[in-house]
């Protein structure tokens, strides 16, 4: 059985898993605690409070908490690491593990804070021969695999727009939207963006809201609104020639046009009832980190995805620092840095 442990062991590394209404699996320990594969065996983190509840809640002995992570690293030797501390520390934690020996990374997103970063992650992940994920985990998800298949196989025509609402941070959350668009979408060619908190002597101090307007290469063209709210909401709204969908946390409806109950002649939307949404991606991240880790496949929640989803987030950033001009994400510069978490 493979060896596994976690940096960070704060609310998506464990403490998400005792949310009454999230599903088993929803931490990064309670997935290692439903794997037939990988067993969990120890935890970094250098709040002392969080090592103890963590320890508590999956068994790991008090030898095996661990307040410096790479003390974890050197003794425990695991074959799977867990990254969930913030960003700007994911690199030196991915380095640090591989140099360790550990030949599968479960990253937490963002990748990290610039692209120099996320491409250093892929290029020492190549080098060590081992695998990665980053933890975008709709693409696996049947909502979002069914809306792609409609959208590739044309089932309602051609895919018009695509418009995100979310809550702010346009990388911490956003990047969650991005792979997403990406997924259903292709690459985005052209973004401009602006920032809810400004910049500061042209540069933008950190990650925050804002809104972005998007050219896909498949044509699409999707727009974002991640400002402050009052509330919480993840939902995407897909305009198609001949259907529209909401999508998101809380809603998966496709309306398709039947007579109007209004007006004679015209037709509206409404809702399609008991629509088919197929099946989920059969291995979450971590067996599909370890299918990877046999195989030498490209996994569905790879690190080149994501370092893609992180370009997006940091084109709206520089657009917005040029005063909101369209910029080519293929040509912003790696290193570009916002901090996030």
């Amino acid at each position: 059985m493979l060896r596994g442990c976690i940096i960070g062991v704060g609310r998506i590394g464990s403490t998400l898993e005792k949310d009454p209404l999230r599903p088993p699996g929803s931490s990064h320990a309670g997935t290692y605690n439903l794997s037939r594969e990988v067993a969990l065996v120890a935890g970094a983190d250098s709040k002392a409070d969080a090592l103890a509840e963590f320890g508590s809640s999956w068994a790991i002995p008090a030898e095996s908490l661990y307040p410096d992570y790479q003390d974890m690293l050197d003794r425990e030797r695991p074959d799977i690491v867990s990254i969930c501390a913030y960003a700007p520390q994911r690199l030196e934690m991915a380095l640090a593990a591989l140099e360790s020996g550990a030949k599968g990374l479960w990253l937490e997103k963002a990748l990290g804070c610039s692209l120099r970063e996320a491409d250093q992650i892929e290029q020492a992940l190549q080098r060590h021969k081992a695998a990665g994920v980053v933890d975008y985990p709709r693409r696996g998800r049947k909502h979002y695999r069914k809306v792609k298949q409609l959208i590739d196989d044309g089932t309602f025509g051609r895919l018009q727009s695509v418009t995100c609402h979310m809550t702010h941070q346009l990388i911490h959350t956003g990047t969650h939207a991005f792979d997403v668009l990406r997924y259903w979408c292709g690459d985005a060619l052209e973004v401009r963006g602006t920032l809810e908190s400004g910049s500061a002597n042209g540069h933008p101090i950190s990650d925050q809201g804002g809104s972005a307007e998007m050219l896909m290469s498949s044509g699409t063209r999707a727009f974002v609104s991640a400002y402050r709210k009052k509330y919480y909401i993840f939902q995407f709204d897909l305009i198609f020639d001949e259907a529209r969908i909401l999508l998101g946390n809380d809603i998966a409806t496709v309306y398709q046009p039947a007579t109007s109950k209004l007006y004679t002649g015209f037709k509206e939307l409404f809702p399609v009832p008991n629509f088919d949404w197929g099946s989920d991606y059969p291995r979450d991240l971590l067996a599909e980190l370890v299918h990877a880790m046999k195989t030498g496949d490209q996994p569905l929640f790879s690190v080149r995805d994501a370092t893609e989803t992180l370009r997006i987030a940091l084109s709206i950033f520089e657009s917005a620092r040029r005063g909101g001009v369209i910029v080519n994400p293929a040509e912003i510069d790696p290193e570009l840095r916002i901090e996030n978490s």
